[in-house]
């Protein structure tokens, strides 16, 4: 149960005051699946959670209208390049704009934002989301489920060895760096 609601509150709490996608914690989650059975109970608080953030975001556009798109605050946390992207595609897509929003990380905060802003009815919005939300919450899941134990695995043999790690990512960027000094010098004195 605790697991539960802690995906829950990981999931509608990311975007806003936990700054990263809902997409992380539905892939630790499903790491952690040791019976079949689990599958579902994660399915419902992850969605669940989701569809509350989303929420957040579709209504703080709804109410507040365009000028939301407009506040200071707004604008930095998603970018005004992001904003036109998400009303351009709200224009030609209408609520169906929500479904496509759904499998673009990084766009879908703007998108719901965009889509309330500029009065996609909410029945609209709750169907579109949860049709995205059942095909994305089970699949991030089942995702987490098969490459969990491995990438598990690997960051805690990098935080095992992190300075060897560390090392080789030097040596890396000094070969970069050489190679990007060695072609700026070929490209001012050709021979």
């Amino acid at each position: 149960m605790r697991t539960l609601v802690l995906l829950f509150v990981a999931c509608a709490l990311s975007g806003i005051a936990i700054p990263m996608p809902e997409d992380l914690p539905l892939l630790a989650a499903g790491a952690t699946l040791t019976e079949p059975g689990a599958l579902l109970g994660l399915a419902v608080a992850g969605g669940l959670g989701v569809l509350c953030r989303d929420a957040v975001f579709f209504l703080v556009g709804r109410f507040a209208g365009e000028r939301a798109l407009r506040w200071r605050w707004v604008v930095w946390m998603l970018g005004e390049g992001r904003l036109a992207r998400a009303r351009d595609l709200v224009e030609r897509r209408g609520g169906r704009a929500v479904l496509i929003a759904r499998f673009l990380v990084g766009f879908r905060s703007a998108a719901f934002l965009v889509a309330g802003a500029m009065g996609v009815r909410p029945r609209d919005f709750v169907v579109w989301d949860l049709v995205g939300i059942t095909a994305s919450v089970p699949l991030l899941l089942g995702l987490g489920a098969v490459v969990g134990a491995p990438v598990t695995s690997a960051i805690g043999w990098l935080l095992e060895h992190r300075l060897l790690v560390v090392a080789m990512a030097a040596l890396v960027g000094l070969a970069w760096a050489t190679s990007a000094q060695a072609s700026a010098h070929e490209a001012e004195n050709p021979a």
